[in-house]
C-alpha cells in the first residue's frame, strides 16, 4: 500500500511546532541527565541509548496530530506578531529553559520501555503496548514506596483524596510519550471466539458417551470436566472464576435447592466455609436442567458423588492433589481436544479451517457463548447484568462479613426467580 508523504513520515520525523506542545531537550542533554556524562563516540551502548532517546522524543511529539501542532504554531506566530507591535513580545511566552541537569521527565523509564517493546511477542513480531506499559506501573509503585515518594502531598475532602506526586512517570512529557508510543504500536486484539450452544451440546454428548464406558478411576476427571464446562457456560463465568467453586457451600443447600418449586443448584464462589461466620462468598443459582438440554445438576452431582467416595467434603471443587485450586489453564488442553473432536466429526459446527487453539479458550469462550446464547434467545440486558452482579461486587472490594451461609441463602431466595432467569434462556 502506497502512503502519502505525511503518513509515511509518521513517528519518523519531528514537525515545526513540536517543541511548543511538548517539553523538549536534545538527545545529548537527556543522555547527560540520565547518565551524568556525555556519550562516548565509539560506544555501541551509548549509541543505542541515543537511538532510544530519539525514539522516545518522536513518540512524545507524535502524541499530538499534525493539525493540532500546526494550529498551535500558527496561533503562536500570530500572537507573537501582535505582541511585537505592542511592545511586549518578551512577556508573552515564558522561558523555554534551562531544564535541570537531572532526569525529571522519566526519560530513563521511557528508554527501558522502548527497549522492552522490541522483545518477541506472542501474537506479533514484538510485544504489545499493554505489556510494555506495565513497567510504568512498576516504576510508580516502587517510587511511591521509597523515601522520596513518601513526601507526596495528599489533599483530602470527605472520603476523596488527591495525591500530588513528583514521580517522573507522571510528568506531562511522560504522558505524551506513552500516548504517542501507544499510537505508534497500536493493539492486536484477539478475542476468544464464543462457544455456541450447539458445540457445547456436542461436547456434552461426547462426555456422556465417555462416562458410560470409562473405568471408575477415571470418572472423577470426566465429571469435573463436564461440571467445569456447564458451570462456566450457564453462569457466564470467566475461566479464572470457575476454580473458585467450593464444595461445602453446594452440598449445604443441595437438598433444599434441588427440591424447590423451581429445582436449581446453588453454586458457591470464593467460599471457604470453614465456619458459618466471617466468610466472604457469592452464591449463584442455576437451573438443574436448562430448557435447551443442558444438565448442570447431573454433572455436579457426579462430581460430589466421586468426591464422597474419596472422603472429600469441602474445599475447592476444581483442585490440585494438594487441595489448592487449579489454574484455569489446566482445562485448556481438555477443551481443545474436545473441540478438535467436534471439528472432525461435525464440521458444520466448527469449520475445518478454524485454528481451535488460537480462536477458543477457557478464559472467555464459555462466558461469551453463554451471554450470546441468552441474548439471542431473548434475555433482556437486566437479566445478564443481574447474573454478573457478584463480579462487580467483588471488584469493588465489597464483602459480607459476619453473616451466616444460611442468612446469605435467604437473601438469594428473595430474588431467586430473577437470578434463575439467565439459565432459563440457555
Amino acid at each position: 500500500m502506497v502512503l502519502d508523504a505525511e503518513e509515511a513520515e509518521r513517528f519518523l520525523v519531528a514537525r515545526d511546532g513540536d517543541s511548543l506542545v511538548c517539553p523538549f531537550q536534545c538527545d545529548v542533554c537527556h543522555f547527560v541527565n540520565v547518565m551524568g556524562r556525555e556519550p562516548l563516540v565509539h560506544s555501541a551502548t551509548d549509541t543505542r541509548m541515543l537511538k532510544c532517546i530519539r525514539r522516545v522524543m518522536l513518540d512524545a511529539f507524535w502524541a499530538r496530530e499534525p493539525t493540532t501542532v500546526g494550529h498551535v504554531l500558527q496561533e503562536a506566530r500570530t500572537g507573537l506578531a501582535l505582541s511585537t507591535q505592542l511592545g511586549f513580545a518578551h512577556k508573552l511566552f515564558g522561558p523555554r529553559g534551562p531544564f535541570p541537569a537531572q532526569d525529571v521527565d522519566g526519560m530513563a523509564a521511557a528508554i527501558v520501555m522502548v527497549q522492552r517493546s522490541l522483545a518477541k511477542g506472542r501474537y506479533g513480531a514484538t510485544v504489545q503496548f499493554e505489556t510494555v506499559r506495565k513497567f510504568r506501573a512498576a516504576v510508580s509503585n516502587i517510587y511511591h514506596s521509597s523515601i522520596e515518594g513518601q513526601g507526596a502531598m495528599v489533599m483530602a475532602k470527605d472520603t476523596r483524596k488527591l495525591q500530588v506526586t513528583k514521580c517522573p512517570t507522571y510528568t506531562a512529557f511522560f504522558e505524551r510519550f506513552c500516548h504517542g508510543m501507544h499510537k505508534r504500536m497500536g493493539d492486536i486484539v484477539r478475542p476468544e471466539r464464543a462457544l455456541s450452544h450447539d458445540i457445547l451440546r456436542a461436547i456434552m454428548e461426547e462426555l456422556e458417551r465417555d462416562w458410560e464406558t470409562c473405568h471408575d478411576r477415571n470418572k472423577l476427571d470426566l465429571a469435573l470436566e463436564g461440571a467445569y464446562y456447564l458451570i462456566a457456560y450457564t453462569l457466564a463465568l470467566r475461566g479464572e472464576e470457575v476454580p473458585l467453586v467450593e464444595i461445602r457451600g453446594i452440598t449445604k443447600h443441595w437438598e433444599q435447592s434441588t427440591q424447590h418449586v423451581k429445582p436449581h443448584v446453588v453454586i458457591t464462589l470464593l467460599g471457604r466455609f470453614k465456619s458459618e461466620t466471617g466468610e466472604c462468598y457469592h452464591m449463584m443459582p442455576v437451573l438443574c436442567s436448562t430448557p435447551r438440554g443442558l444438565e448442570p445438576k447431573k454433572w455436579i452431582e457426579r462430581v460430589l458423588s466421586e468426591y464422597r467416595r474419596r472422603g472429600v467434603v469441602s474445599g475447592f471443587m476444581f483442585r490440585n492433589p494438594d487441595g489448592s485450586k487449579i489454574r484455569n489453564s489446566s482445562m485448556s488442553s481438555r477443551l481443545y481436544d474436545r473441540l478438535e473432536s467436534v471439528q472432525a466429526s461435525q464440521p458444520r459446527l466448527i469449520s475445518r479451517d478454524t485454528d481451535i487453539r488460537e480462536e477458543y479458550g477457557v478464559s472467555r469462550s464459555f462466558r461469551r457463548g453463554g451471554t450470546s446464547t441468552a441474548t439471542n434467545n431473548g434475555a433482556p440486558p437486566l437479566v445478564t447484568e443481574l447474573n454478573g452482579r457478584w463480579r462487580k461486587k467483588e471488584q469493588s472490594g465489597a464483602s459480607r462479613p459476619n453473616i451466616t451461609v444460611r442468612e446469605h441463602y435467604t437473601d438469594v431466595r428473595m430474588v431467586l426467580d430473577q437470578l434463575l432467569e439467565f439459565s432459563r434462556f440457555l
